[in-house]
């Protein structure tokens, strides 16, 4: 959301970034005015309930729905009535939130504005449409709102249509532009060589989880037989899980993706929302061994686009990532996929154009 959000102040409309406390420093970081709203939610705690089972097989549901529903209406219902508040205070012309933030809807629907949903990659929710309504009724009731639509007036979605699961809307394009977080180029930048490089990253939910789950140590040493450069890109905290690497793998901390992968030919990862459209917009072929059913959802519609492979974790012992990952790096399809996905892509409009549609959106209302 940040590069919608500072192309809203580069055309001189005023922002505020409502969240809970514990992201008020993640907000700062990327220059944005934060407002802090509610209270923080262990999300890990809800996370480590719908971890996949072997077979690739979602948590048992409860109450017959998700269970990754559960953690959503945790913070919706930690933040909301906070966020009304401030809402009604401060006056917002139009409330952009991310699909999995239902304050969002419910504050805009309290003050009258549109709520514009901004997707952060596939569509997590289409396949539970029928469960939301109920889900969020209780915090509508308690706002003394009839009804609210999750979905809000208008969805914003940076995922080419390849890759998108069908939906029962028409979405507003955008383009994907990668925010990995604030970073430096790596000094000296690693000058490629003439063998193919592969970069290894994990993104920092799993080892939230458990150390356990963040398996960028042990994918960078399943892949080491290959005639390739490693790259393992991870935050600085995570580098105590990288025990026993290989001497010649080069460990990058701190640097956003963006400015790792337009030098590598093939990313290994968890299959992470960020990760995926990151590398996508780079053109590099993905080997996706997902944990989460985001994961997995997200390297399913890869592989269906050709752009990569999904290897479920259960089967991902070193041999087997081996095979794929020199199957990947040796097939031209799959980077031609990539490369065609990437200019699809490009093709879509930056966030400075969707600037314009929040503005009709707001002046057709009025």
């Amino acid at each position: 959301m940040v590069p919608l959000a500072w192309a809203c102040r580069a055309a001189g409309h005023e922002v505020r970034v409502a969240s809970q406390p514990g992201l008020t420093p993640v907000i700062r970081q990327a220059g944005l005015d934060a407002v802090p709203v509610g209270h923080d939610v262990d999300v890990p705690k809800f996370v480590r309930e719908y971890v996949l089972r072997p077979g690739g097989q979602p948590a048992a549901r409860r109450h017959g729905r998700p269970r990754a529903l559960d953690m959503l209406v945790e913070l919706a219902d930690s933040m909301v009535d906070d966020l009304a508040g401030q809402a009604k205070r401060w006056r917002p012309d139009v409330l952009v939130h991310e699909l999995t933030t239902w304050a969002g809807p419910l504050a805009a629907a309290a003050i009258g504005v549109p709520a514009v949903r901004v997707l952060y990659g596939v569509d997590l929710l289409e396949r539970a449409a029928d469960f939301l309504p109920d889900a969020i009724s209780p915090l509508a009731d308690r706002l003394g709102l009839s009804e609210v639509d999750v979905r809000g007036a208008l969805t914003v979605d940076p995922c080419p249509p390849r890759l998108q699961v069908p939906t029962g809307y028409r979405p507003q394009p955008i383009r994907y532009v990668p925010y990995n977080g604030p970073g430096t180029v790596p000094d000296p930048s690693p000058p490629k060589g003439t063998r193919p490089r592969i970069c290894v990253t994990w993104g920092t939910t799993m080892a939230k989880l458990e150390p356990g789950r963040m398996l960028a140590g042990r994918m960078a040493k399943a892949v080491e037989g290959l005639d390739a450069e490693i790259v393992v890109a991870v935050a600085e905290e995570h580098t105590e899980l990288l025990a026993g690497l290989p001497g010649d793998v080069r460990v990058l901390t701190g640097v956003p993706l963006d400015l790792v992968l337009p030098s590598c030919d093939l990313v290994l990862h968890h299959g992470g929302a960020g990760t995926t459209l990151t590398a996508m917009t780079h053109g590099v072929p993905q080997l996706v061994i997902p944990q989460l059913p985001d994961h997995a959802l997200h390297g399913r519609q890869l592989a269906a686009t050709g752009a990569g492979r999904v290897i479920a974790k259960e089967e991902a012992d070193p041999e087997a990532v081996r095979e794929a990952a020199a199957g990947l790096l040796a097939d031209t399809g799959h980077r031609d996929s990539a490369a065609a996905l990437a200019a699809e892509s490009r093709l879509r409009p930056p966030p400075a154009d969707v600037v314009g549609v929040l503005e009709k959106l707001v002046a057709d209302r009025e």
